[in-house]
């Protein structure tokens, strides 16, 4: 009889406002709704840069807060990110654990500056650890289901998508979605938006340069409210292919469906296995990136990835959600 795995020692990073790992947990936790067993991670121990809320989440799914941000080093197999607010301060938190070896998860929108994806990747390099960093929608069937059948619609004419999202940063899900399905060979992003912190309106055209004998075509991509969690429309000179993604009712369900996919690559990846190059990681902050910086710096216009400074950042959801001096000690 085969020797049964070890379960994989998950540090929980980032546990408060505004983070997955409340539904991470109903999924990962036996305290949680799914009640455990599901895949062969366990959560134990946690961090978050409010410690009252670390020590709830610690109480409720039963596993060990630690007062550092790098408190978990040595304690771990893996750690991963769920929360939006710290992501400017992301790279800082993770490098104790990238720098020794421990594979780390990246929660959307994985950096606030080209220099600080970087450094990350480079130092993973190094260290030969292994990073992901994805958006919950990327890990869709309706992502390969998609670009398996690009084929049929022949030259892509355009592509429009709606996703459902009042903010860009955070549930705007749909901007990594459609580069994961149709490729990151995106050349300009341009986003219009009137708070893309709380908006009312977001709209965002992406420029996929042209590559063998397709030629250049734009993707247009909608923040919208209703029926559809995601919509995706490839309108080709030989017809069209669709993709549409909804939430059930049922929260269970929706853990099982709409969530479970991303922990199961997690879990792979924390195993050792590679979920995608770093350089996609890159082409995944530029487009973002880029798309902040046509909102925030030149009022909507397509602008080039490549024209984004390294060290160029946009605005936080909360700007002094961290006291840098944290990493000072």
């Amino acid at each position: 009889m085969p020797a049964a795995r070890r379960r994989i020692r998950v540090g929980a990073m980032a546990v408060g406002e505004y983070t997955f790992w409340g539904i991470w947990a109903d999924i990962l936790s036996p305290k949680g709704k799914l009640g455990g067993g599901l895949l062969g991670m366990d959560i134990t121990h946690c961090w978050d840069v409010n410690p009252k809320a670390s020590a709830e989440f610690a109480r409720k799914f039963d596993c060990t807060p630690v007062a550092n941000y790098d408190g978990m080093v040595g304690k771990v197999d893996a750690v991963a990110f769920g929360g939006l607010y710290e992501a400017p301060w992301q790279h800082l938190l993770a490098h104790p654990y990238i720098d020794a070896g421990i594979p780390t998860y990246l929660n959307r929108p994985f950096a606030y500056r080209l220099r600080d994806i970087d450094g990350l990747l480079d130092l993973a390099a190094k260290r030969g650890t292994r990073v992901m960093a994805t958006s919950v929608q990327e890990h869709y069937a309706q992502a390969s289901y998609l670009r398996d059948r690009l084929s049929r619609v022949g030259t892509i004419k355009a592509v429009h998508g709606t996703g459902w999202s009042d903010e860009f940063p955070g549930h705007f899900h749909i901007q990594w979605f459609v580069p994961k399905a149709l490729g990151y060979e995106v050349e300009k992003v341009g986003l219009v938006a009137d708070d893309e912190r709380k908006a009312t309106y977001l709209q965002e055209t992406m420029l996929f340069r042209s590559r063998g004998e397709q030629p250049p075509f734009v993707a247009s991509l909608t923040a919208a409210t209703g029926h559809h969690y995601l919509y995706v429309n490839v309108i080709g000179d030989r017809g069209q292919e669709q993709i549409t993604m909804d939430r059930s009712p049922d929260a269970r369900e929706t853990l099982y469906t709409y969530f479970a996919p991303q922990l199961f690559d997690m879990q792979r990846v924390f195993e050792g296995a590679e979920y995608e190059p770093a350089e996609a990681t890159r082409a995944k902050t530029r487009n973002f990136l880029a798309g902040y910086y046509s909102h925030l710096e030149r009022g909507g216009q397509m602008v080039a990835v490549s024209s984004v400074p390294g060290d160029w950042s946009p605005r936080h959801m909360k700007p002094n959600w961290i006291d840098e001096t944290m990493f000072k000690r």
